[in-house]
């Protein structure tokens, strides 16, 4: 049996929420999963735990710190009554509480790294992260930037592992229509509205290049506490007719806007100082599939989700980006060429049946 705890798990939407998932998903394929999630919305969580068939849900609601220890409690439950083959984590946080435990019982326990939750804030919070994850069995983390990241904080860890995020077949998703305006190009950014997706450094770009591409659109799909900061950008430069706001959208809608689109932009800023990092960018994966090609910066893990003149383009100075965006507008081959290479690396290479084998064999090394 494998236990996955996490903080970060559908309906909460998310890129480690769907990562998450995703691990369960594929690793119940071959194992008896159990999932000890956080409660986000009661009846929300209710039906989507209701429809899920593949592995157990339980659920833990209240403050945080009553939260963990009723999580701590189910934990010790299912581990007294069953052979646990490992324990993996969305972080090194949901292993604070059990990983005395875990350690005295002698369970595997594999940690995730996505970028974010080591940045350091001050020597005590390193020295909390490095005294989790090195009892751990195994680090698992999500891009090379982020590996780079965490043997800053330890040299000591036992076993390292860099699996990217995969993407799941899409032939079976049914598209459901939204209303979208019409136009040429049409741009996305598919991401939480966070200062460091750049939104507000794409919405500059749409204004300049409006002057040249009257017709172009722009699609931001998500939510999050930059909302009224864009809607006021929006407004300032005019672009009500240009940009659409889609908010939070499912995977059918999701299915239909990148029928839409002609590009990814999503160039990232550094605000580690504000704790925040991009360790990966499993939405510029996602629009690979659909055989889009992505725009973005040299920052964080980026370069490693969109390979520069492959499968798109990664910036250096984020004042290039009216002319990146400007370049696959009027090069249309280049553009299509692009994002056929990103679609068959997506395919082929980032595919989840592909990724959960690199998992399946680190928990038989443990056997």
């Amino acid at each position: 049996m494998i236990i996955i705890l996490t903080q970060c798990f559908p309906t909460k939407v998310g890129g480690i929420e769907t990562l998450m998932y995703d691990i369960a998903s594929y690793l119940s394929i071959k194992h008896d999963v159990k999932v000890l999630a956080d409660q986000q919305d009661t009846h929300k969580d209710l039906k989507f735990d209701k429809n899920n068939k593949n592995f157990s849900i339980f659920r833990f609601k209240g403050l945080k710190f009553f939260r963990k220890r009723k999580k701590f409690k189910q934990l010790k439950k299912i581990c007294s009554v069953n052979k646990i083959d490992v324990v993996i984590t969305d972080s090194w946080k949901s292993l604070e509480k059990p990983i005395k435990f875990l350690k005295e019982k002698k369970i595997p326990i594999i940690s995730l790294v996505h970028g974010n939750e080591i940045i350091i804030k001050n020597n005590k919070h390193k020295n909390r992260i490095k005294k989790i994850l090195e009892l751990t069995s195994a680090v698992i983390l999500n891009s090379n930037y982020t590996k780079n990241l965490l043997t800053k904080i330890s040299k000591s860890l036992k076993r390292i592992e860099v699996i990217y995020p995969g993407v799941k077949p899409t032939n079976n998703i049914l598209e459901q229509k939204i209303d979208l305006n019409n136009g040429f190009p049409t741009l996305l950014t598919l991401a939480r509205l966070e200062k460091r997706k750049g939104h507000a450094l794409i919405l500059k770009s749409i204004f300049n290049l409006k002057k040249k591409y009257p017709d172009i659109q722009y699609i931001i799909a998500g939510e999050g506490d930059q909302l009224d900061n864009i809607k006021n950008e929006i407004k300032n430069y005019n672009l009500d007719k240009n940009v659409k706001l889609v908010g939070t959208i499912n995977e059918s809608q999701k299915k239909f806007i990148f029928s839409k689109t002609d590009i990814m932009v999503m160039p990232t800023l550094d605000q580690s100082h504000a704790n925040s990092i991009e360790g990966f960018g499993i939405a510029y994966i996602e629009a690979a599939q659909y055989g889009i090609p992505s725009i973005a910066s040299n920052i964080g893990g980026t370069p490693e989700a969109v390979l520069h003149n492959k499968t798109g383009l990664i910036i250096n100075n984020l004042n290039e980006l009216d002319e990146s965006i400007k370049k696959l507008i009027e090069n249309k081959q280049y553009r299509i060429k692009l994002g056929q290479n990103a679609k068959i690396r997506a395919d082929n290479e980032l595919n989840w049946e592909k990724q959960i084998e690199k998992y399946n064999k680190l928990i038989d090394n443990f056997q």
